[in-house]
C-alpha cells in the first residue's frame, strides 16, 4: 500500500488516503515518529503497528483533555476511557503515563476532593473515607487530610437547624432522626452524641397540636376511655412519655 494523499484535520490529526481507497486518521506524532512524509509506502502490519500506536496517543490526548476539566483518579480515567470503548491494555498504559508524566498525583487529589467536599457539602469523615476508598485510595493516603478538618462544628451546625427547624417531632423522636441523619451522612457518633443527648425540647406546644389533631380525626370513630387509650398509644408511639401525655390529654379532655 501506499499513500497518496495527506490532509490536515482539527487538533493535530490528519487523513490519509491510501492508494486502495481506504482513508486513515493519524496523530501528527504518528505521522512524524514512522517518517510516513518521506516513507510512504507501507504494509498491513506496518499499518497495524501505527493504527495502534494511534490508538495509544488517541487515549492519552483524550485523557489530557479530561483532565484539563476537572483532576481526575486513575479509576475515574478507567471508567472513562472504557466509556469509549479503549481496550484494557491500552487503558493501563495509558493511565501509567499519565502517572509518569506526572498528572495524576495521589496526594493532590485527595487534598482537593476533601476540601471540597469539606466545603460545599455536609458529607462526614467516613463517608469521604468510604468515596474514596471506592475510587482505589487507600486509608493510609487519605486519613492524614482529614486530621485538621472540624467536623464536630459542621455536626453541630446541622444538629442546630435540624432542631430550629422541628414542628411536629418528639424530643426522642428528633434525635432519633437527627442521629440516623448524621450517620447516613457519614458522622461517627462519637463526634456529635454527647452534644445531641445535651439538647432539650419543649415538647408540650408540639404534643398539645399532636393530640388535638388526634382528637379531631378519631372523634368520631371513638369514644370516652376508648378514644383516649387510642390517642394515648398513638403519642407513646411518637416518644412522647406518659406523665406529658397524661397533661396535656388532661387540658383537652
Amino acid at each position: 500500500m501506499e499513500i497518496k494523499k495527506f490532509k490536515k484535520l482539527k487538533n493535530n490529526i490528519y487523513e490519509l488516503e491510501l492508494d486502495n481507497g481506504s482513508l486513515v486518521k493519524l496523530y501528527d506524532d504518528v505521522i512524524v515518529k514512522y517518517s510516513l512524509l518521506i516513507n510512504k509506502k507501507i504494509d498491513s502490519k506496518l499499518l497495524d503497528e501505527i493504527t495502534k500506536y494511534n490508538t495509544s496517543l488517541d487515549a492519552y490526548y483524550l485523557s489530557l483533555k479530561y483532565i484539563s476539566k476537572k483532576l481526575r483518579c486513575e479509576k475515574e480515567i478507567e471508567k472513562y476511557l472504557t466509556k469509549l470503548e479503549f481496550n484494557k491494555d491500552v487503558i493501563d498504559k495509558t493511565i501509567s503515563k499519565l502517572n509518569k508524566d506526572g498528572y495524576l498525583k495521589h496526594d493532590i487529589y485527595i487534598k482537593s476532593y476533601i476540601n471540597d467536599i469539606y466545603n460545599f457539602n455536609n458529607y462526614g469523615p467516613d463517608k469521604i473515607k468510604f468515596n474514596l476508598r471506592e475510587l482505589g485510595f487507600n486509608l493510609n493516603e487519605i486519613e492524614p487530610y482529614l486530621e485538621d478538618k472540624d467536623f464536630r462544628s459542621k455536626a453541630i451546625k446541622i444538629i442546630d437547624k435540624k432542631v430550629k427547624a422541628n414542628h411536629k417531632l418528639s424530643n426522642y423522636m428528633l434525635k432519633q432522626n437527627i442521629s440516623n441523619y448524621l450517620i447516613n451522612l457519614g458522622y461517627p457518633k462519637d463526634i456529635f452524641y454527647d452534644y445531641l443527648d445535651n439538647i432539650k425540647i419543649n415538647n408540650k406546644d408540639i404534643l398539645f397540636k399532636e393530640a388535638s389533631n388526634y382528637i379531631k380525626k378519631y372523634s368520631k370513630k371513638y369514644q370516652n376511655k376508648e378514644l383516649l387509650y387510642f390517642v394515648k398509644d398513638k403519642l407513646y408511639k411518637k416518644g412522647y412519655n406518659s406523665d406529658e401525655i397524661d397533661e396535656v390529654l388532661n387540658e383537652l379532655l
